[in-house]
């Protein structure tokens, strides 16, 4: 059987809507006829526009066909609301007049890749090092895959906007953008931070720069490991630059830095942490962010070859 809808309704309405008595049928008009016949100025108009005759009328209706008439009506008002309340029931059984709005609503956050208020965004990283030491003949550009989990060099963060709706804004905006594409994690200090967030592009670093500082955010999250956070280098100081806490460093909370984000839990054909914890950290703190803003992959290519980097960052 077949939905009912919108237009059935109207119909239905519309029926619903014809005064007692006053159906366009042979019979009544026929009675028009009459009616006109029998009218004269004796007969008054009352206020609602309607003959009052000044005398009893000779074509009166059958008592009988009044009553039938009134549960005709009733049918097809009955007939109507059950149309009506089909039409409003949701997927669940229950009755909203938001049902097809929560529907709609529904398809668009699960196509689009988020969980509730959630962002999920999955990283591809290039020059990953291994314990296994085999990574020892790589070259410029040349990608190593670890021999753990599978092989991959994916993982993915998720972000958490009431934990930080500024930051999680500007982080979804360079995502978008493809800010992230070649971006080298330029600074890895084990069991402390892999940071990174300087354009390999200094013509687009410029752009970003040249927005301004973002305000900060009130530290909801706090910088356990695992967690995605901005640098600052001061109170509203926020740019393009985050850091991955790769070990418990909650004693940032109080210096201001507020956690946008989480790496997820491994799962089918991506890593967590293990991919984070295998970025390339030989070169420290070395690299200069002020050669990298002005030189960008140039400098980066030639100086320090090995820093792993991001081959693509995708909302799944």
């Amino acid at each position: 059987m077949s939905a009912p809808t919108l237009s059935d309704i109207d119909d239905a309405m519309e029926m619903q809507s014809i005064p007692v008595g006053y159906r366009d049928t042979p019979q009544d008009e026929e009675d028009d006829d009459d009616d006109e016949d029998t009218f004269s100025g004796d007969d008054e108009i009352d206020e609602l526009g309607m003959i009052a005759a000044s005398s009893p009328q000779p074509n009166q209706k059958d008592p009988a066909l009044k009553r039938h008439s009134y549960l005709t009506y009733i049918f097809v008002g009955l007939a109507a609301i059950a149309l009506l309340v089909e039409v409003l029931r949701g997927k669940d059984g229950s009755l909203s007049l938001n049902a097809r709005t929560k529907a709609t609503s529904d398809d668009l956050s699960t196509s689009s890749g988020t969980t509730g208020d959630n962002l999920i965004i999955e990283f591809t990283v290039a020059n990953l090092r291994t314990n296994s030491a085999n990574c020892s003949h790589v070259g410029k550009m040349l990608q190593c895959i670890p021999q753990h989990n599978n092989a991959t060099n994916k993982f993915r963060i998720e972000l958490h906007k009431s934990w930080a709706p500024i930051g999680v804004k500007r982080f979804q905006e360079l995502t978008e953008a493809n800010f992230w594409d070649d971006a080298r994690i330029f600074r890895v200090v084990p069991n402390f931070v892999s940071q990174f967030g300087i354009s390999s592009y200094p013509d687009v670093q410029k752009y970003y720069d040249s927005l301004g500082n973002l305000k900060d955010d009130k530290v909801i999250g706090s910088n356990k490991r695992g967690t995605l956070t901005f640098a600052t280098s001061g109170r509203n100081t926020r740019t393009t630059q985050l850091f991955i806490n790769t070990a418990d460093n909650k004693f940032l909370d109080k210096q201001g830095f507020s956690p946008i984000g989480e790496v997820l839990a491994a799962g089918d054909g991506y890593g967590s942490m293990d991919v984070v914890d295998e970025m390339y950290s030989k070169y420290g703190e070395d690299p200069d962010q002020g050669m990298i803003k002005e030189e960008g992959k140039d400098y980066l290519e030639e100086k320090y070859p090995l820093l792993s980097y991001f081959v693509t960052a995708v909302f799944v």
